[in-house]
C-alpha cells in the first residue's frame, strides 16, 4: 500500500460559480491568482485598471468570495482562491473554445450620426484586439431625451450626447464643446455675422440635436427675436451639401462640422455665433446597473479615449 497517496481533491461550493463566467473573467481570475496582485493581473490579460477591477468585482459576486485578503505587507490569496487554482487552469485549458463560443454580450450604443461616423471604425479596431471582445450595436439616435429614456429603461447601455446625469444615469464629460454657426464660405453673411444678419437667413436645424435647438430658441426668445427654420433635417450627414448649395446657415457644435472630404471638398466657413451659447458638453452616460460590467465599461473607456483623440482641440 502506497503511503504517499495523493491526497483528495479539496472541493468548494464557489467551484460551480466557474461555468458563469466568460472567457475573459477566467483569464483575468487566473492572472489574479499567479500575481496576487490587481494592476499587475490588468496589464497581464491587456486590461485597463477600472475594466479589470470590475471584472474581479463581477467574480467576486460569482465566487462569493473576495479571494484577496489583507496579508499584512501584502495582499494574499483567500482558502477559496487557493482552492481554485487547478480547477481554473483545467477549465482555461480544456474550456477555452467553448468558454470563447458563449460570449455573445453586446454592447449597445447611441449616439448622433457624426461623430459615430468617426468612432466607429476605430473602436471596433481597438476592441478586436482583444479577442473575444464584446458585440458592438450602434442604435438609432432620437435626440438627448430618447436616449436617456432608453438608458433608464435598460433598452441601450452607453450614450454619447449633451444630456445632464439624472437619477441614476451617471456620466462624464468627455469633449468641452463650442458652437459655430456654418455656412458656406462666400455666404453673403460670412463677412459679417451680426444677429440681425444672422436672423435674416433661413436656418437649417439639425433635429437630432434636441438638446442645443432648445438652448438656441431660449437664447432668442430671451430678446423677443425669432427665427425662421428654412429645413429640419433628421442628422448631421446631410448638412455639408445643403449649406454648400444654398444660403442656410446651420449652428452646431465644431466636432459635429465634417472636414472637407472628396464628396465635399469646398471646406464650410465656421463662425461664432452672434449671440452668447454655450454649446454643452459632450458627455458618455451609462446606468449605474452597469457600474460592475465588464465589458460596458471596457468599452466606454476605448470610446472615450477614441473621442478624446479624434475630436480634441477642434
Amino acid at each position: 500500500m502506497n503511503s504517499a497517496a495523493s491526497p483528495a481533491p479539496v472541493f468548494s461550493p464557489a467551484l460551480p460559480a466557474l461555468t458563469a463566467m466568460d472567457a475573459r473573467l477566467l483569464r483575468l481570475l487566473d492572472a489574479v491568482l499567479d500575481e496576487v496582485h490587481l494592476a499587475r493581473a490588468a496589464a497581464r490579460v491587456g486590461l485597463p485598471l477600472p475594466a479589470a477591477a470590475s471584472a474581479l468585482e463581477r467574480c467576486r459576486q460569482l465566487l462569493r468570495d473576495p479571494l484577496l485578503e489583507d496579508g499584512g505587507t501584502q495582499m494574499r490569496l483567500t482558502a477559496t482562491a487557493q482552492a481554485l487554482r487547478d480547477p481554473l487552469r483545467l477549465a482555461l485549458a480544456g474550456g477555452t473554445e467553448a468558454a470563447q463560443a458563449t460570449v455573445t454580450q453586446r454592447v449597445r450604443i447611441l449616439m448622433p450620426d457624426y461623430p459615430a461616423q468617426v468612432v466607429a471604425h476605430a473602436l471596433y479596431q481597438a476592441l478586436a484586439a482583444d479577442a473575444p471582445s464584446p458585440d458592438l450595436e450602434f442604435q438609432t439616435w432620437l435626440g438627448d431625451a430618447d436616449a436617456v429614456a432608453r438608458l433608464e429603461r435598460g433598452q441601450t447601455d452607453l450614450v454619447l450626447g449633451s444630456a445632464a446625469p439624472t437619477g441614476q444615469v451617471r456620466g462624464r464629460e468627455v469633449l468641452q464643446e463650442r458652437c459655430v454657426a456654418v455656412m458656406r464660405r462666400d455666404h453673403p453673411a460670412a463677412h459679417a455675422l451680426t444677429l440681425a444678419r444672422w436672423l435674416s437667413y433661413p436656418h437649417l436645424q439639425i433635429a437630432c440635436h434636441d438638446t442645443l435647438n432648445r438652448m438656441i430658441d431660449e437664447q432668442i426668445a430671451m430678446q423677443g427675436l425669432c427665427r425662421r427654420i428654412g429645413m429640419v433635417v433628421p442628422n448631421f450627414l446631410m448638412v455639408p451639401a445643403l449649406l454648400q448649395g444654398s444660403d442656410l446657415i446651420a449652428v452646431m457644435p465644431m466636432h459635429c462640422v465634417p472636414a472637407a472630404t472628396a464628396a465635399h471638398p469646398v471646406a464650410l466657413a465656421c463662425l461664432r455665433p452672434p449671440l452668447p451659447l454655450e454649446a454643452p458638453p459632450l458627455r458618455l452616460l451609462q446606468h449605474r446597473r452597469h457600474a460592475e460590467d465588464a465589458s460596458v465599461t471596457l468599452v466606454a473607456q476605448v470610446l472615450e479615449r477614441i473621442v478624446r483623440q479624434r475630436f480634441d482641440g477642434r
